[in-house]
């Protein structure tokens, strides 16, 4: 929280000074997911009307293909495909189906609330909004870039509500039912739950920054809060910290 805390103080002094391209390929990119974020994280940043764009993502345990469209420039839709190594695709004795990895597909959505101005870009976002559960989470995020630096700034829910330094959900306030999320359902898949979204006790603050150095580099830092192992088993990370350098080739 210190470190938040640090950079919305940093970010301030520069408020005298914008000049970014907020929504471009030369400061944004998609993340791991088929989200235009850092490497896990979210941001507030969208592409221009008609955008579209293929993420090809291989990573332990999971591999992942991602196809995003931008209908409108307030709307990011995405459609997944996922592999998960090592866990059954189902629990049938003798059924040669179920000795295969599991499969999975999903849906993401991202709105923009508020565009950037004075005050930071808004967006609300739901990933896996009708899946299984496996990556099922909400978010809403705020984005501001001084210079060649954009800033990142949310509050992660479901699968990204794996913070150590998470906090009482505040829309508990509004409803106690916020603080119940169904998981009763999850397996089944492909049905809507808003009874899910932006639910349970606590949610995860997180953060990141991308900077970029050159035309072609661009350097993104990350405080991760993906749930760990969760349902997908990921590997528990030493450090909440993750580090990329981006390179475009054309």
């Amino acid at each position: 929280m210190q470190i938040i805390l640090r950079l919305i103080s940093l970010s301030s002094l520069f408020f005298i000074n914008i000049n970014i391209k907020a929504d471009s390929l030369e400061f944004n990119n998609f993340n791991n997911h088929g989200v235009i974020g850092l490497i896990n994280m979210p941001s507030a940043r969208f592409y221009d009307e008609s955008s579209y764009g293929i993420t090809i993502y291989g990573g332990e345990p999971d591999q992942k293909i991602t196809l995003t469209s931008y209908p409108f420039n307030w709307l990011e839709a995405s459609f997944f495909y996922t592999n998960i190594k090592d866990t059954p695709y189902c629990y049938q004795e003798n059924d040669p189906v179920c000795d295969q990895d599991y499969k999975d597909k999903g849906f993401n959505l991202k709105l923009r609330l508020k565009e950037e101005g004075i005050f930071p870009a808004i967006a609300i976002g739901i990933n896996d909004i009708a899946g299984t559960g496996y990556y099922s989470s909400e978010y809403i995020v705020a984005s501001y870039g001084i210079n060649k630096t954009d800033f990142h700034f949310g509050l992660g829910w479901g699968n990204l509500n794996g913070s150590k330094e998470n906090f009482k959900n505040p829309l508990g306030s509004i409803s106690d039912s916020f603080y119940e999320r169904p998981v009763l359902e999850d397996d089944q898949g492909g049905q809507f739950q808003p009874s899910r979204y932006f639910s349970g006790v606590t949610a995860s603050p997180f953060f990141g920054i991308n900077h970029v150095l050159n035309e072609k580099v661009m350097m993104k830092l990350e405080y991760d809060t993906t749930v760990t192992p969760g349902k997908i088993d990921y590997e528990d990370a030493k450090y909440p910290l993750s580090l990329g350098l981006e390179y475009t080739l054309n």
